[in-house]
C-alpha cells in the first residue's frame, strides 16, 4: 500500500484577487496623478478681434482657487506687441492701460510712456458651492481689454487673455460668453466686448484621492463589526485589550477625515454620509464588545473572609 503523497496547500484566490485589485487601484491613482502634470497648458481667447501684429497678450496665471471664500487668485500680466515697445523690448513707447472688472484690487493698470511693464494680483468672485467636494466646481466672470489714449480718445487694441492651466489639484478652462451690453471703440468702429468664463474643477486625481480614502474610512466600522460581533457570538476569545485598538480607531476619524485634499468644510455631503455612519458604526462596534467583555470575559474571583481576630489570653490588658 503506497503512502498518500501530502496535497500541495493552494494559494487563495481571494488573496490573488485582493493583490489584483490593490494593483489596479494603485496603478489608476498614479496614472491620474501624472496626467494630471502633463495637463498643465495655456488657453488662449480673443475677446478684442484685429491684426494679430497688434494683438496684446494678457496673461492670467492663477495662484490660487480658495474654494471656502469663493474666490480666483490671479496674477495680471499685459505682453503688448512689439509696435507698442520700445526698442528695449521692455518699457512702452505710448501709454496703455489694461481695464479688468469685477476685482477686488484696482481694475485699471496703466503704464506710462517709456515705463517698465509689470503685472498685478487680483482676485475673482468665483461661484460655487464648496459643501459639493471633491464634485464642487467654481465660475468666475471676467472682462478686460487693453486700450491706448484716454477719455473720449481712448480706443481699444486687438486683445487675447491666455490663462495658465497650473494650480496644484485643479483644472481650469477658459470661454467666451457674447455679453449685449458691454462694447468698445476700436480704430475700426464700436465692437461688441465678449465676457471670459472661468471654470475650476477638482483635478482627477484629486477626486479618485478623496473618494478611495472615503473607501477605506468606511471599510474600518465593517471590520469594528466583525470583532465584536464574532466576540458577542462566541465565535473568538475576548481580550479587554482590544477596547484601545477600538478607541483609536474612533479618534482616527477626525484626522483621516482633516487630511482630505481640499479640506472640505464640515457640513459637506461626505459628513452625512460617510463620516458620520463610520462613527456611529465605531461606536456600535465598541458598545457590542463591551457586552461581550460583559458576557464572557473572566470573572473576578470572590473575596476570601477576613480572618477573625485572636481571642485575647486571660489577664492581657
Amino acid at each position: 500500500m503506497t503512502a498518500e503523497r501530502p496535497r500541495r496547500r493552494r494559494f487563495p484566490w481571494q488573496v490573488v484577487a485582493a493583490v489584483l485589485v490593490a494593483a489596479l487601484v494603485y496603478a489608476v491613482i498614479v496614472l491620474l496623478y501624472a496626467g494630471g502634470l502633463r495637463e498643465s497648458s495655456n488657453s488662449c481667447v480673443q475677446v478684442v478681434q484685429g491684426d494679430e501684429s497688434d494683438l496684446v497678450t494678457v496673461s492670467l496665471q492663477p495662484a490660487s482657487v480658495n474654494a471656502v471664500n469663493q474666490r480666483l487668485e490671479f496674477q495680471l500680466t499685459l505682453f503688448p506687441p512689439t509696435s507698442l515697445l520700445d526698442p528695449d523690448g521692455f518699457t512702452a513707447n505710448q501709454k496703455i492701460s489694461l481695464l479688468t472688472f469685477p476685482v477686488d484690487g484696482s481694475s485699471v493698470l496703466t503704464f506710462a510712456e517709456g515705463e517698465a511693464l509689470g503685472s498685478s494680483t487680483q482676485s475673482d468672485y468665483a461661484k460655487g458651492i464648496v459643501e459639493e467636494w471633491p464634485f464642487d466646481s467654481y465660475r468666475a466672470d471676467l472682462t478686460t481689454f487693453a486700450f491706448t489714449g484716454e477719455g473720449d480718445d481712448r480706443i481699444a487694441v486687438p486683445t487675447e487673455v491666455c490663462l495658465d492651466n497650473s494650480v496644484p489639484g485643479w483644472q481650469l478652462q477658459t470661454s467666451l460668453v457674447p455679453s449685449k451690453d458691454n462694447s468698445v471703440t476700436t480704430a475700426g468702429g464700436e465692437v461688441p466686448l465678449p465676457t471670459v468664463e472661468i471654470v475650476a474643477t477638482r483635478s482627477a486625481s484629486t477626486v479618485a484621492f478623496g473618494i478611495l480614502l472615503l473607501g477605506l474610512m468606511a471599510v474600518i466600522p465593517v471590520l469594528v463589526l466583525f470583532v465584536a460581533i464574532s466576540a458577542y457570538n462566541g465565535r473568538r476569545k475576548v481580550e479587554a485589550t482590544l477596547t484601545s485598538w477600538i478607541g483609536a480607531m474612533l479618534f482616527a476619524v477626525i484626522p483621516l477625515r482633516n487630511f482630505l485634499p481640499g479640506s472640505p468644510p464640515v457640513g459637506s455631503w461626505i459628513d452625512y454620509l460617510v463620516v458620520l455612519w463610520v462613527i456611529v458604526g465605531l461606536v456600535t462596534g465598541l458598545t457590542i464588545y463591551i457586552l461581550a467583555w460583559n458576557r464572557w470575559g473572566t470573572r473576578a474571583s470572590p473575596r476570601d473572609p477576613a480572618p477573625a481576630p485572636a481571642p485575647a489570653e486571660p489577664g492581657s490588658p
